[in-house]
């Protein structure tokens, strides 16, 4: 078996670990407690993770190879903020109709986060870095400003949408409410992976991806469709969580090298051990208020992205 294959296995079982180890842990310490409270407590948090992680990984693997962008992750350039938005216009319109039919909620997710991921295309993915990053920060403010304002006038879904701000979703998950985002992350990894030779000509650059026939055009608007999908299905699963979308892709290429074919399952992996580990961690070390999990990966994710920021423009 080769040095990466090796790797993947590792990366798995690592992941199967992480997976027993948060299922071991609640409110009441370690240990596997009664097994409805497993099954109807535990097993849906965990499994809704893993979903919300898969897709953040490999989503933020496909930003970072469509924009060729290491810098790139749907937390930092305002996708995640469009899902929110979206799903904060359903409640604020029509509150009792969002709970009504299962598709509603992640379709008005997916609605705001391709919203976003659009003029993310229009505005910020000609020219440089800095104007990816600043187009992304600039939507993000304009998506949590109007979360913000809606929430303030709706005194039904305030405490809702604040929770869903601050990454903090896991706590209410359900089999009954996780399972068709869970479905759409598998489904836009899955369709992800299959795009991984064109990120690879992409990463020569748009005139040379053209001349091995690529078609730029078809590829950015089919990853852009992907990642808002991921996106928004990982968005009513977690809520905004930052920075795994970063981290993942980074860990991935450091252990498979640059080829999307490795890169992209191993963030997928990646993206899953990291946001089980931090829920985990959140809840292990506080477990009568439990640190949200998007609390944590910020702690962890902030200085790797200014050491990457640094080496990027120094």
């Amino acid at each position: 078996m080769t040095r990466h294959g090796l790797a993947f296995v590792f990366a798995t079982l690592l992941l199967a670990g992480l997976v027993m180890l948060a299922l071991a842990v609640g409110p009441q310490g370690f240990g596997w407690g009664a097994s409805n409270s497993l099954l109807l407590l535990r097993a849906p948090r965990v499994l809704a993770a893993l979903a919300a992680g898969l897709a953040l990984g490999i989503g933020g693997a496909a930003q970072q190879g469509v924009f060729r962008n290491p810098l790139a992750d749907p937390g930092l350039t305002g996708v995640f903020g469009g899902a929110l938005f979206g799903i904060a216009v359903l409640l604020g319109l029509a509150p009792e109709l969002a709970w009504q039919k299962v598709w509603l909620i992640p379709g008005a997710a997916f609605s705001g986060a391709l919203a976003t991921s659009t003029l993310l295309v229009l505005i910020g993915s000609r020219g440089s870095s800095a104007r990816l990053l600043l187009t992304g920060l600039g939507l993000n403010a304009f998506t949590a400003a109007g979360t913000l304002v809606i929430a303030t006038r709706s005194g039904e879904s305030r405490e809702l949408l604040t929770n869903g701000a601050y990454g903090d979703w896991l706590g209410m998950a359900t089999l009954e409410l996780i399972w068709l985002p869970a479905l759409l992350c598998t489904a836009a990894a899955l369709l992800l992976l299959t795009m991984a030779r064109s990120f690879d000509l992409l990463a020569f650059g748009e005139d040379a991806a053209v001349s091995f026939g690529c078609d730029v055009h078809a590829v950015r608007r089919r990853a852009v469709l992907l990642t808002a999908l991921a996106a928004a299905a990982a968005t009513c699963l977690v809520g905004q969580v930052a920075f795994i979308g970063l981290l993942a892709p980074h860990l991935a290429r450091a252990l498979a090298g640059p080829r999307h074919a490795r890169v992209l399952p191993f963030s997928a992996l990646i993206g899953a051990g990291l946001l089980v580990a931090a829920d985990t961690l959140g809840r292990g070390l506080f477990p009568h208020a439990p640190l949200s999990a998007a609390a944590v990966t910020a702690v962890l994710g902030a200085p790797l992205f200014i050491w990457i920021a640094r080496k990027r423009y120094e």
